[in-house]
């Protein structure tokens, strides 16, 4: 993908522990792990771990399973790609498809999102795009798609990698830490995480997690876009348009980066009460969003993470917290717009 770039910033509260970050460019995006200083080799370790995810989800890779799925088909037996796969049947399931992996008609066969030059699809091809998960087929043997199938696991391939290095690291004993994929990030101890303003490098909000092992998710649609920035990443599978009520989405929980990459990328193109009302679902998923008049909504924090609301240089006012604003998702901080009309701006 051609825009590389970190929409939250974690820090770790380690007291006297000499720390390595590492940084690599894999699956897209910067790919950030922290571990001790003497824990070296098991960075390098769980680098090896994402360079195979990539080699089986990718889009970009034509020797990637994924890739050759969509260009076939039919494929052998990918165990990684299997899993990827029948998670998001799941999340389908769990979004009412607001999360669907066969948007790749879409995003690549039309958008041709990732790819050096994008275009700008006409409303009949739009209409016209073939979505339909279960043209998806995983048996012991084999993966295979129904014709005009193209999947694009972009909404959760950044978390589903997340859990796996989470995973090995465990393995290993490793307790203190941080896993980052952009905007998918596990906290393996304690930490804080700066949230960015979607309208510009201003920071607005410090998250402090409550427990280790968290996970964050953030999806937002002012960073990626066709010819014009209306045309954003962010596709409702149900209308074939660009989601509209949301500019940014983070959510954080103690579960699995991948489920809440894939409700990160689904509550995007939702309506605004269809999303609120999924969220008020999650009570284990806190949530910060900011919709398209600028006003921030947050909920579900409480036991999760402490949000402190940081001063603002763009005009944004701050209310006093209380119990009540800490658990209604309707609580709304208002954020003042820059201009953000330029392309070059908006994708720096």
């Amino acid at each position: 993908m051609p825009y590389l770039f970190f929409l939250i910033f974690p820090l770790l509260l380690f007291a006297q522990v000499e720390m390595t970050t590492r940084t690599q460019v894999l699956m897209g995006t910067f790919v950030s792990i922290t571990l001790e200083a003497e824990q070296n080799a098991q960075i390098t370790h769980a680098f090896e771990h994402i360079k195979q995810i990539e080699s089986s989800l990718s889009n970009y890779d034509p020797d990637a399973s994924l890739s050759k799925l969509n260009v076939t088909h039919r494929i052998d037996h990918d165990p990684l790609l299997a899993e990827a796969l029948s998670l998001s049947v799941a999340y389908y399931k769990e979004t009412d498809g607001y999360f669907d992996v066969t948007i790749g008609a879409i995003s690549k066969e039309l958008y041709h999102f990732g790819e050096d030059k994008t275009f700008s699809p006409s409303k009949e091809d739009l209409k016209a795009a073939h979505l339909d998960i279960h043209g998806i087929h995983i048996n012991p043997e084999s993966i295979s798609t129904e014709a005009n199938i193209s999947i694009d696991l972009g909404g959760m391939g950044k978390g589903y990698a997340a859990d796996k290095v989470a995973a090995y690291l465990e393995e290993q004993n490793i307790s203190k830490g941080i896993i980052a994929l952009s905007g998918d990030i596990r906290c393996l101890h304690l930490c804080e995480i700066d949230l960015q303003s979607p309208y510009s490098e201003q920071t607005f909000a410090t998250i402090q997690s409550k427990h280790p092992n968290l996970s964050v998710s953030t999806s937002g649609t002012y960073r990626r876009f066709a010819t014009t920035k209306e045309e954003h990443h962010l596709i409702n599978p149900k209308t074939a348009m660009q989601g509209r009520e949301f500019v940014s989405v983070s959510l954080f929980t103690t579960a699995d980066n991948a489920t809440i990459d894939a409700y990160a990328t689904a509550i995007s193109v939702m309506p605004k009460q269809k999303a609120l009302a999924f969220l008020g679902q999650l009570q284990k998923v806190a949530f910060v969003l900011v919709d398209n008049e600028g006003k921030i909504l947050y909920g579900n924090t409480r036991g999760l993470i402490e949000i402190s609301w940081l001063d603002y240089k763009e005009n944004a006012t701050k209310v006093s917290k209380t119990i009540k604003e800490e658990t209604n998702a309707k609580s709304a901080v208002s954020l003042s717009h820059p201009d953000t009309t330029h392309p070059n701006e908006i994708a720096k």
